[in-house]
Parts: structure tokens; sequence; C-alpha cells
């Protein structure tokens, strides 16, 4: 989130303008059309020109104004408001003008990106607000800046502003869940385990057996009863959880002046949302983005630190050309106990095989779908071979969720209980390694 400024790297120096060679010329025509023709009221006319021009020439500008831009923030939240301020130091100039070109994927305040003012005592300082409307990295805020002597007889530039690169973090998508995951492991994570062990939360109370701690007697029944009872309590573990991003296709690409979201966008957005909710619990994340133009591998992390990597790796990723999902690209090993999200508008059937073989394996495997669910209708031909895909899709789908590899529609906060609550009630997979 750390600013940062940039400078002109030209020096243009200062030129005469347009409107002070009318003016000159003006001023020059009239005063000898004036003598010539014995005109007063053409001498009245060209008069206050020719004073102006005098005094703009009297009091040319020398001095190399000083230009730079600051970024508030060259990390910013997607969606958030940050501002770009201009400043210009310059004794012999009085106005100056800037425009914002480049403004990819921004929304600006003032709209159109152009500020114009007045220098107070040769300084001015000027604001302007803009928000990214979609995460990743791009050259933005290149800025062209004119400053002008005064009557505008001189001006300076137009000079550039160099463009700064920055990195918009996704936005986290909201996200909550109730159920824990199945069959955790480790003693860390808030997950409540399916067995009973050291814990806070109650589970029962038994007759005491030997070894039990004596600080785990339940007095009260033990005095009703006569015999000594304990508390019973479940482990609270963590767990693995891998998410697996697949980059390989933007359905429905998000276009700058529309507010619609492609499935690149809900994927990385449920990923941010998925990896730091998980984390917020005690677990360990990973992060493996297949398919883009370039592989991104994350290991397996736990803590706010390990949030903000992963946010970072996926506002850096780009999409692929669609032909680059390989089942062998998943290299993340994880232990017996761990889960593994695989995150994919499920348009190529390769996500779903890759699901399928890792299931047979004995691993957890959920299947997040972050397909839109739009349809373009502009072009008839599109939108044919598009139904005809989601067809053999919904088919594709239907024959992994036989073989016991759940699928679900990304849907914000709750999408993932029904099929967490499915794989907590099946009984963990015994693996043999060969």
């Amino acid at each position: 989130m750390a600013s940062r400024t940039v400078r002109p790297q030209t020096d243009p120096g200062w030129h005469i303008t347009p409107v002070f060679l009318r003016a000159a010329t003006l001023g020059a025509v009239l005063l000898g059309a004036a003598v010539v023709f014995g005109r007063s009221d053409l001498l009245v006319l060209g008069t206050p020109l020719l004073i102006v021009t005098v005094w703009t020439l009297a009091t040319r500008p020398r001095a190399i104004p000083s230009i730079s831009g600051t970024v508030s923030a060259t990390s910013p939240l997607e969606g958030s408001t940050e501002a770009w301020t201009l400043r210009i130091d310059c004794a012999d100039a009085e106005q100056f003008a800037a425009y914002v070109g480049d403004r990819r994927m921004l929304t600006m305040t003032p709209e159109s990106g152009a500020v114009a003012g007045m220098l107070d005592s040769g300084h001015v300082t000027s604001t302007l607000r803009w928000r990214p409307k979609r995460w990743g990295t791009r050259e933005i805020l290149g800025t062209r800046v004119a400053v002008f002597g005064s009557w505008g007889g001189f001006r300076y530039g137009t000079v550039r502003v160099p463009a700064v690169r920055v990195t918009t973090r996704p936005d986290t998508a909201t996200f909550d869940s109730k159920r824990a995951l199945p069959h955790p492991q480790g003693l860390i994570g808030v997950n409540r385990s399916n067995t009973k062990a050291e814990g806070t939360e109650f589970a029962d109370i038994r007759q005491f057996q030997t070894g039990d701690r004596l600080r785990r007697i339940h007095w009260p029944v033990s005095a009703r009863t006569g015999t000594l009872h304990v508390r019973t309590s479940f482990a609270e573990q963590d767990t693995e959880v891998l998410v697996v991003l697949d980059a390989s296709a933007d359905f429905t690409a998000a276009d700058a002046e529309t507010e619609h979201a492609s499935s690149l966008d809900l994927g990385v957005r449920a990923s941010a949302g998925v990896a730091t909710h998980f984390l917020g619990r005690g677990d360990r994340v990973g992060l493996e983005v297949v398919g883009g133009m370039q592989p991104v591998r994350l290991p397996m992390g736990m803590g706010t630190l390990h949030s903000r990597r992963v946010v970072d790796c996926l506002a850096g990723i780009e999409r692929g050309v669609g032909t680059g999902f390989r089942t062998a690209s998943i290299r993340t090993r994880i232990r017996p106990g761990g889960v593994l999200l695989l995150v994919s508008p499920l348009l190529s059937p390769m996500p779903l095989a890759l699901a399928a073989k890792l299931a047979q394996r004995g691993m957890t495997v959920l299947v997040i779908d972050c397909f839109p669910g739009e349809v373009p209708t502009d072009d008839a031909g599109m939108a044919i071979a598009t139904r005809l895909r989601l067809l053999e899709r919904d088919r594709e789908i239907r024959a992994i969720q036989r073989l016991g590899v759940p699928v679900t529609a990304w849907r914000g906060p709750g999408s993932l209980d029904p099929a967490l609550s499915r794989l907590s009630a099946r009984p963990q997979p015994r693996v043999v390694r060969r």
C-alpha cells in the first residue's frame, strides 16, 4: 500500500504559444493600419494587444518547473478509492493544465481526467480521485502536464509524467461457512473433529477411566452418582487446504463499461475469499494457479501474512490461451485429511478429469463452479456453440458427481456448506503409499 512519486524524464523547455503569436501579429497589423489610414479606432484596438505582448516578453519565464505525481497506493484493493496528486513548483508560471490519459479499468473524478487552475505564489497541488474497477497489474495514470507563463504567452510542455505500475488486489468475496472441513488433522485450528480429545468444546460426560486427568473430573455428577465422572470435549484441529484455480479460460471477459464479472473474476475472488476464510480459522492453505500465462505455486502456510501472499499472487494472474491446463501441473502434496478445492468454470473436461483422478487416489476433492451463467446473445453462432458446450458440461458434472466428487456453484456465503456436510459424513479414506 506504499505511495510512489514519479517525475518527468524530459525537459521540453519554454516555447511561444499560438495565442502570443496571434496577439502580437494582430496588434502590429492594427497599429500599422492606424498609422497608414489615420484610424484612431484601430489604434485603440491594437494598443492593448501590443501592451500584453511587451509585458509577456518582459516577464518571460526562465525557471524550469518542478513537476511530480504521487499515487497514494501501488497495491490498492479492488473497488477502493485512491488519490493521484500532481505538484507543480515554478516561480515564473501562472497557470497549469493536466490530462490523465492512461485510465484503463479506472473510474476517475473528475470523469474527464482533466484538471486546470492557477498557481498560488508559484505553487499548486491538485488531487484527482481514482478507483480501480478490476484486479490485475497495469501501467496507469500516465499524465500530460503543461505550465503557462503570464497571459498564456509561453508554455512549458506538454511534458509526460510516467505511468505508475499498480497491482490491484482482488476483492475478497464475502464467504463464511458453518461447516468444518472433513477429516482434519493437527491440533491448531478451530475445526471440530469427529473424535474426542483435548479441546474446549464440550462433548459428553462419562465415567472416569485410567489415564484421565483430574482436572477433567465433573464433581456435581460424581457426587450425585457416587462414582467419578469426567468431561470430554471435541478436538480442535486444523487441516491443509489446497486451492487450485483454473486460469486457462475467461468466459464473458469483463468490460470496462459494464459491471458484469467474467469467470476468471469470479474464480479469483472466490479463491481469495475461501483462502482468507480458512486462514482465519487457523488452517494451512496453499495456492496453485493452473493454465495461466505463468504458473503460480504458493506452498502451504498460515497466518495473516500468508493471507496477504495469497491475495498478491492472485492479483498477478494472467489468463492463458485455453490449452494450458494439465493434470500433471498440480505439484503440491497434501497429507491425508487435507482438502483440495478446485475453482474452475469447467469449460474444459480436463479440470473434471483431474478431480476424478485425485478422488480415486483417496484425496478429498471439492469442485467450485465459477461459471458466470451468462450466454452472449449478440453473436448467434457463438450463442449456439456455447449452449452446446454447456449441455456437454452438465453431462460431465453429473458423471463426476456419480463418482462421489461434489460440484457446487459459487454463490458467496454458505456456498460450500452442503458439500462439506456430505464429505464430513463419509469415513476418512485409507490411503496406501505404493
